[in-house]
Formats: structure tokens, sequence, C-alpha cells
């Protein structure tokens, strides 16, 4: 049984550091992607520097896909604190290697990663933590006032997918 995890929204808030360069110079970027109106934000953490990306990817409802393939189901945690999850990936017989991997919760069907692969290498890992229902603070998708003459280039030395 594939379950799905639903979500009403359609927007992200992601936050992340530069190449290690970049981190040892303290450089931060946060993005602030809004699906419906097809733009991503990326902000430079400590001077505000703001870029106006057009969205070229799609929406991804972070589910598990119909045609995807189960691949295991284990235990994550510590004695008297597992949780049991399943991992899907989109790897099918004719090929030898996938390009998504997923794992999920059993019980709800929550994210706890998800892996973007590339010609062998992975371009893209996020790990899902503190999930809440719903959205406590609507104004984490409001770009600050800096974007509002934002560049229409990203800034170098992000941590591009």
């Amino acid at each position: 049984k594939v379950g799905v995890w639903k979500r009403a929204w359609a927007h992200r808030v992601w936050h992340a550091s530069g190449a290690l360069s970049n981190a040892q110079r303290g450089r931060l970027f946060e993005y602030i992607l809004l699906y419906k109106d097809g733009v991503m934000f990326q902000i430079e953490q400590a001077t505000k520097q703001c870029s106006k990306i057009t969205l070229t990817e799609p929406w991804d409802p972070l589910d598990i896909p119909l045609n995807s393939t189960f691949e295991d189901q284990y235990s994550i945690g510590g004695p008297q604190e597992q949780i049991t999850v399943q991992e899907w990936s989109d790897r099918k017989s004719a090929r030898s290697y996938e390009t998504w991997i997923g794992i999920y919760t059993v019980k709800d069907c929550y994210p706890v990663q998800e892996t973007f692969t590339k010609n062998y290498s992975v371009i893209l890992s996020m790990r899902f933590f503190d999930i809440q229902l719903g959205i406590k603070d609507p104004s984490v998708f409001t770009p600050p006032s800096t974007c509002q003459t934002a560049q229409a280039e990203r800034m170098s030395g992000d941590c591009s997918w």
C-alpha cells in the first residue's frame, strides 16, 4: 500500500549553507519558493541581498508516487524509541540505479528523508524533522523588503539544486 502525505499549501521555505568554501566565510542563504507565483527568492542572510528567480521545476508534493518501487522497511532509533519506516525509489527493473529515494514513516506516511541523484551523484538530500501540521506563521513565506528590488540572477556560491 502506498501512503500519501498531503499538504494543502504550495510554498516552501529552505535554509541552506553554501559550499564548504562559502560556509567558511559564513555565507548562509534562505530560499522562499512560491510555487503558485512561479518564483523563488534567494536571500543572503547576513546582508538580506535578494535574487528573484523563475521556478522551472513543478511542485513536488513530497509523497510516494504511485509508480514507486518498494525497497525496504526497517526501524530507526534505539531501544524503546523506534519508528518503522519504508524506503521507496523510482528504480525500475531495467535501470541499475534510481534518481529518487524517499523514506517515510509507516504510520501516517510522514517524510523522513528524500534524496535526488543525477549521473550517480547526489544533487539534493533533504531530511525532515519537527514536522507540524498546518502553518503557525504564514509570514515565513513573505520575502523581506529587500526582495522588492531583487536582482534576476542567482547569487554565486549557493547550494544549487
